[in-house]
């Protein structure tokens, strides 16, 4: 299978390190990432498989469950390493204005 784990260079070096874990047939996968990109907030993307909604036991899965105590729906959004949340999170923190302090260095 093709690698479709990406790295985008949007901003300049005062966010800090954003991490996105999902799979290009999930629309809210989409929706994240398009938020991310007109923010221009940058972001390793690391593709999750899915397979008619099921998400195959492969390492970026694996490690997104491990990492996000156990959650398995994508995207799961990272922020230096420690779990954020889901694209619910990321669009509720940029509406209470919360999202700006949890991005900035």
């Amino acid at each position: 299978m093709e690698n479709l784990d990406t790295t985008t260079d949007k901003s300049p070096n005062n966010h800090r390190n954003v991490e996105v874990f999902g799979s290009v047939f999930c629309p809210y996968t989409r929706q994240a990432t398009r938020f991310l990109d007109e923010n221009g907030i940058s972001y390793q993307y690391r593709e999750v498989p899915m397979l008619v909604g099921w998400k195959l036991p492969l390492r970026n899965y694996l490690e997104m469950k491990r990492r996000a105590n156990g959650e398995k729906t994508v995207p799961q959004i990272f922020i230096d390493g420690e779990h954020y949340g889901d694209e619910e999170r990321l669009f509720a923190d940029d509406k209470d204005g919360t999202l700006d302090k949890a991005l900035k260095r």
